[in-house]
């Protein structure tokens, strides 16, 4: 997938999901001296991920120059036959018309897509990969209460088990148990996984101890 960067638009918000970028990625940052500089951790991420790089800089102040720079570049790939998604990283509502005008003329895994950062461009490219499914739960909305409240129950579990599990050979492994407890849908399934985690012996002493302190 191809991302062009309108970096003097969309700045750091817009290079957020350098972290998900593939090795068959391609990352083009078109930028100008009014913005020439990156947070380190984009361009970390881009080097670690084995991605295709490349910049282009303004070459003269003009009206809409990068603009132009980006729109021209899409000709370019899609001329060389490039088959894949092209992702216009800017919040200018005029690459719309570069998308419409594809969209018409490119099969559609040829599409030109816009957005405000790689993470949505992620998204809407809506390629069945791992990368995508991760992106979405990162973005996924949640209610803030119903959060806060499951927070709260999660203290109040670690705390529980800490001083359970207090002066024992397992005190250290209180993260482990917790687990077990969260992940567990039913008696059977803790039980399993306790065994599993602990062994036969030490795995039957922390059950009976899960079953002395908590409800399951």
């Amino acid at each position: 997938m191809y991302f062009l960067i309108d970096y003097e638009n969309v700045r750091n918000a817009g290079m957020q999901g350098t972290e998900y970028l593939l090795p068959d990625d391609h990352v083009i940052v078109f930028y100008s001296k009014a913005a020439p500089n990156m947070e380190a951790r984009h361009l970390t991420d881009i080097k670690k991920s084995g991605c295709g790089f490349s910049t282009c800089k303004l070459l003269k102040v003009r009206k809409n120059g990068l603009d132009f720079y980006i729109a021209t570049k899409v000709g370019e790939i899609v001329g060389a036959g490039y088959r894949g998604n092209i992702a216009i990283i800017s919040r200018d509502e005029g690459f719309q018309a570069v998308r419409d005008y594809w969209t018409t003329r490119a099969v559609p895994t040829r599409r030109v897509l816009v957005n405000e950062s790689i993470s949505r461009s992620i998204i809407s490219a809506n390629e069945p990969t791992q990368r995508t499914q991760l992106v979405q739960q990162e973005l996924k909305l949640l209610d803030i209460g119903n959060f806060f409240s499951a927070y709260e129950e999660s203290l109040k579990l670690k705390k529980m088990l800490e001083e359970a599990f207090a002066g024992t050979e397992f005190s250290s492994r209180t993260g482990e148990i917790e687990d077990i407890l969260k992940n567990g849908k039913t008696p059977k399934v803790i039980y399993l996984d306790t065994l599993h985690r602990f062994g036969r012996k030490d795995g039957l002493v922390v059950y009976k101890m899960l079953k002395n302190c908590a409800e399951f």
